[in-house]
């Protein structure tokens, strides 16, 4: 088995650190919600489809919000520290602005997924002798 030019370890850090997958170059995001439909260096496609990667971000946002935000206040308010509505005050602003905050480091995280499990997907790591399209 030929072995990777873009190994897992390399797809890792450089998504977490907002970095192209196939290249590593910044630049990956065009606003905080909003991927770059292709990398400016290697012209790589960053968007899968209309919708894309960030459906995944939705379910992550929710496990992170459950889990740091939800559940935190609950227990608060459980233990009479906090007061019913101002707990579930404090539970839908927490979540919102954690969600909105966390954002782009949710899409690094399902473009790492989805690269180190498909990690022939990335350009860099295709058959160079692959016959292309436009072979006839």
């Amino acid at each position: 088995m030929d072995s990777m030019k873009i190994e897992r370890g390399e797809i890792f850090s450089r998504a977490m650190t907002g970095r192209c997958p196939n290249c590593g170059h910044f630049g990956m995001f065009k606003n905080w919600f909003r991927l770059n439909k292709r990398c400016p260096s290697c012209d790589m496609e960053l968007e899968k489809e209309e919708s894309g990667f960030y459906f995944g971000t939705t379910s992550i946002g929710y496990v992170l919000a459950i889990v740091i935000v939800i559940i935190p206040v609950c227990i608060l308010v459980v233990l009479n520290m906090l007061n019913m509505w101002l707990g579930v005050a404090i539970a839908i602003v927490g979540s919102i602005l954690l969600c909105t905050l966390l954002y782009p480091i949710m899409l690094c995280w399902v473009i790492m997924l989805y690269y180190i499990v498909q990690t022939e997907e990335l350009p860099k790591n295709q058959k160079e002798n692959a016959p292309s399209v436009t072979d006839s």
